[in-house]
């Protein structure tokens, strides 16, 4: 079956498949952020039209709408047209018929009633208006579809058979088809979109555009060199991918750390405000409600302290293999690197060359070579859990720019590789420790001795104040490597609230205090924590019991006061056992009162004068003796309860 449309449809169509491909100038220079992000320049050209044109990934169009910026001290930017999200739902949304009639003539002419048509089909030929399509069964040889058309007054079935030929005669449709075909065409593509930029100015000319698109994060892995003299030749290297999508031929890269805000927004979306629908009124008008006749009066009725502390400093620890020294010490070559800059959030690392990479390639460059301050340390971490320290580097940053976090392979200049470590983000000045080995040589104990004792007494009003020192002093023992001096650091917990001092104290981080100290080979050392703080606890002295009492007393600095505290302790005491015995009794009367209420039922049930019922009566009688004893001695303790609390209070207004 043949379908004809216009040749001037054809030829939008094809003028449409050569915008979208129009090519990209090259890409002169990328920054890549360690947020995510690349800012891309690249070359490009105005045409004569004062346009820029630029074909870019749809993943990429939110990025490039909310970034592009042109240089251009010619021109002036006027603004950006593009495809839209859904072209292709956009072109059939006015259109007769939908993306799926285009699949079959039969279906499209059932959308396209009334449109003029010609049919042509084994030489003959019918012109006319279609009013509609419907099947007819052929029998053995299936269905056949059939365009019913009206041709000078008559009503014409044309079979429509793969060698019928259909034209529009209305060239409103031809149009419309042929748009609907392109759209479906381009669609079947749809990954990209033609970007065209309209910069008014002198003309055609080379310029450059910058925009900024996702990217993987560039990496950083550090190696350093430990060496006698307190000194490491510390080397930063750079890791990054080309996932532009499109080869790098002789670009600037450059490298930019920090902690950028990266925010993206769905510009190329469409957005509809949402508008409150007002609905018809179709009712009735007011219906007055029926009665239900008076109510009945219804009146008398009615109707969590958390504590979070973070761990400062990362700790990768992995043995030190005891091998003998290297006949050779590491001399590492020397790198070469570009320049590097610092800015007031973010530092920059330019790669001293040209790059060419092919996409979907990785790089690996250095970017830093120094020799800074590096001090070997064995750190020991008391809730680690471990007796051994933690081989470490207590890295300075001696260069001119912030260094970003990564992870560092150490080296020894005589042993060779001793460890990994990973290492924060330093700016420049500031020292890191970098963590990579046990140090199985050194042993550290720890022994603990809390004090919790009270330095003063105030009693008003009954009320007993006491003013605590806390003490919490740790002792560590380290015991020393036995064939090298070792520098010990030992990472002690921070107490919020707490005083600290230690005669080894040397700095602190956000979350430990660092007590250092030099243990010679084979020697034992002891460092010394003391953290302290003063607070006041307040008791009722009438509602305080025995023991806390007598703990007080064991506390106190004064004699006197302790004294004090032990009487009062006594009465409460004895207090304490009153109340107890008048519950036993208590409990020993609710039993004796349940039996009589058993004799008197028994009492009841008998006839008076026999023998059961006498000795019933005995029973009863004998109870109601042990429940007066109980009163009175009940009576009794409550007077001497009496007796006491008003001694305690005594001695508490006395105190």
């Amino acid at each position: 079956m043949i379908f004809r449309v216009s040749s001037t449809a054809l030829l939008l169509f094809s003028t449409s498949l050569a915008a979208l491909a129009a090519e990209n100038g090259p890409i002169t220079s990328i920054t890549l952020s360690s947020g995510g992000l690349a800012e891309v320049v690249r070359k490009a050209d105005i045409d004569s039209s004062g346009l820029i044109n630029m074909t870019v990934p749809l993943d990429q169009v939110n990025d490039v709408l909310k970034s592009i910026v042109v240089f251009d001290e010619a021109g002036v930017v006027e603004g950006i047209t593009l495809p839209g999200p859904s072209p292709l739902a956009e072109t059939f949304k006015n259109l007769p018929f939908s993306k799926e009639d285009l699949q079959s003539p039969a279906q499209l002419l059932s959308k396209l009633q009334g449109t003029g048509v010609r049919l042509d089909r084994a030489g003959s030929d019918v012109e006319g208006l279609v009013l509609g399509v419907s099947v007819r069964d052929r029998g053995d040889q299936g269905q056949v579809a059939v365009v019913s058309v009206l041709s000078q007054g008559r009503i014409v079935g044309v079979e429509l058979e793969p060698d019928t030929e259909i034209t529009f005669l209305d060239a409103d449709i031809q149009n419309q088809v042929a748009k609907a075909l392109s759209a479906v065409g381009n669609g079947k593509a749809d990954g990209a979109r033609n970007v065209a930029l309209k910069v008014a100015g002198e003309g055609a000319r080379e310029v450059a555009v910058s925009y900024v698109v996702p990217t993987p994060i560039w990496k950083t892995a550090y190696r350093v060199v430990t060496m006698a003299d307190d000194t490491a030749r510390l080397q930063a290297w750079a890791v990054l991918e080309n996932a532009s999508g499109e080869d790098w031929e002789n670009v600037t890269v450059t490298l930019s750390s920090g902690a950028p805000v990266t925010l993206k927004q769905r510009l190329h979306d469409l957005y509809w405000r949402e508008r409150r629908e007002v609905p018809v009124d179709v009712s009735a008008g007011y219906v007055p409600r029926a009665d239900s006749g008076a109510q009945a009066s219804l009146d008398g009725f009615g109707i969590e302290e958390v504590r979070n502390r973070a761990t400062g400093l990362a700790r990768l620890a992995a043995p030190v293999a005891e091998a003998a020294p290297a006949p050779m010490a590491y001399n590492v070559a020397s790198a070469n690197v570009g320049e590097a800059s610092e800015g007031a959030v973010t530092a920059s690392f330019t790669l001293p060359w040209p790059v060419d990479l092919e996409r979907g390639q990785t790089l690996s460059a250095p970017i830093v070579d120094r020799v800074v301050s590096a001090e070997t340390v064995s750190v020991f971490q008391p809730e680690s859990g471990l007796e051994h320290p933690i081989a470490a580097i207590l890295i300075k940053n001696e260069t001119d720019t912030s260094l970003p976090k990564g992870i560092l392979t150490v080296y020894d200049e005589r042993e060779g590789y001793v460890g990994d470590a990973q290492i924060n983000g330093m700016p420049s000045g500031e020292s890191r420790l970098a963590s990579f080995a046990t140090d199985k040589k050194v042993r550290v104990k720890q022994t603990a001795f809390p004090d919790n004792r009270i330095s003063e007494v105030k009693v008003a009003d009954g009320v007993l104040t006491a003013t605590i020192r806390q003490r919490a002093s740790v002792a560590y023992v380290i015991q020393g490597a036995p064939d090298a001096d070792r520098t010990v650091v030992v990472e002690h917990p921070k107490r919020p609230g707490w005083e600290f001092s230690s005669p080894q104290h040397l700095d602190d981080t956000a979350t430990h205090h660092r007590l250092k100290i030099e243990v010679a080979e084979g020697a034992t050392e002891t460092v010394t924590a003391l953290s302290e703080r003063t607070l006041n606890e307040t008791y009722r002295l009438v509602s305080t019991g025995a023991e806390e009492l007598l703990s007080l007393s064991t506390r106190t600095p004064e004699p006197e006061v302790a004294e004090k505290l032990k009487e009062l302790a006594g009465l409460q005491s004895e207090i304490a056992r009153v109340e107890r015995r008048i519950r036993q009794l208590q409990a020993g009367k609710d039993e004796e009162m349940a039996d009589q209420q058993r004799h008197r039922a028994n009492l009841a049930a008998l006839q008076p004068g026999a023998d059961l019922y006498k000795r019933a009566a005995l029973k009863l009688s004998e109870s109601e003796t042990r429940i007066e004893a109980i009163d009175t001695d009940i009576s009794d303790l409550k007077t001497r309860q009496a007796e006491i609390r008003q001694t305690l209070g005594d001695a508490i207004r006395a105190f």
